[in-house]
């Protein structure tokens, strides 16, 4: 499984600007395939890493079925003009059942569904990179700072059609949605400097790839040696570039 994923994560290295999410083609699993493209759905972002991806088994519980990775850009299904969810049982391994709200998604053109507070439902909402440590911000102002930092490296969710700019200060926001753990459904959404953010789709692949590498245990030295060539032309912001270069790469 590791190992597919890899070769779909240098695919997707080597057509960057081609969509890769969830029109890539499926090796993940043995699920059967949906309509997704001609379903009427909205992009989402997943906020959490190892999402987890459920099918219903006959009894109509929830059973992990795949997982995806923090930043992936994934499809939510709608019916008529809301997202498609509802509450069901989780069924584990361990035989432990458990209810939750699960919302109906795509992913590598196939249908699962996942829990709501792993992913957003906004589909102004792209991937971007955190390139600073970061003061968060409960509104578009420059006083209203909070407790919640993010570090350097960290793969968000940012609206860029929500900047605001705070004209005391001179500062200019994005409105940002990040994983808030807890029961807080389609994450919790803060405010960022808009200087500590690149949206460079580009710098979130480098880095996912980055972290599917160090995860992947025994990794091919061709394809890591491939997979270093491509993370080296890719056009990463200065910021990702050292990076790669202090993964060893």
């Amino acid at each position: 499984m590791r190992k597919a994923k890899l070769s779909i994560m240098l695919l997707c290295l080597l057509s960057l600007f081609v969509s890769c999410g969830d029109d890539k083609s499926s090796t993940a699993k043995n699920s059967k395939k949906d309509n997704a493209k001609s379903a009427e759905t909205i992009s989402s972002v997943v906020l959490y890493d190892g999402t987890p991806f459920y099918v219903e088994n006959q009894d109509g519980k929830m059973v992990y079925a795949d997982e995806a990775q923090l930043g992936d850009v994934i499809r939510i299904f709608l019916k008529g003009k809301s997202i498609e969810q509802k509450e069901a049982i989780r069924l584990l391994s361990s035989g432990k059942e458990e209810t939750f709200n699960f919302v109906h998604v795509s992913y590598y053109d196939k249908s699962y569904w996942t829990r709501d507070i792993f992913i957003t439902n906004d589909a102004a909402v792209t991937p971007a990179v955190i390139t600073a440590q970061s003061i968060t911000y409960s509104a578009p102002d420059g006083t209203k700072a909070t407790s919640k930092k993010f570090e350097p490296g960290t793969i968000i969710a940012v609206n860029e059609t929500a900047k605001e700019h705070d004209l005391d200060l001179d500062i200019d926001f994005y409105e940002v949605t990040y994983y808030g753990g807890g029961s807080s459904p389609f994450g919790k959404k803060v405010y960022v400097k808009c200087d500590n953010i690149s949206s460079n789709k580009a710098d979130t692949v480098a880095l996912q790839t980055l972290k599917k590498i160090e995860n992947t245990k025994n990794i091919n030295g061709d394809v890591k040696a491939i997979l270093s060539e491509s993370l080296n032309n890719l056009p990463v912001s200065p910021f990702v570039a050292d990076k790669i270069a202090e993964a060893g790469l």
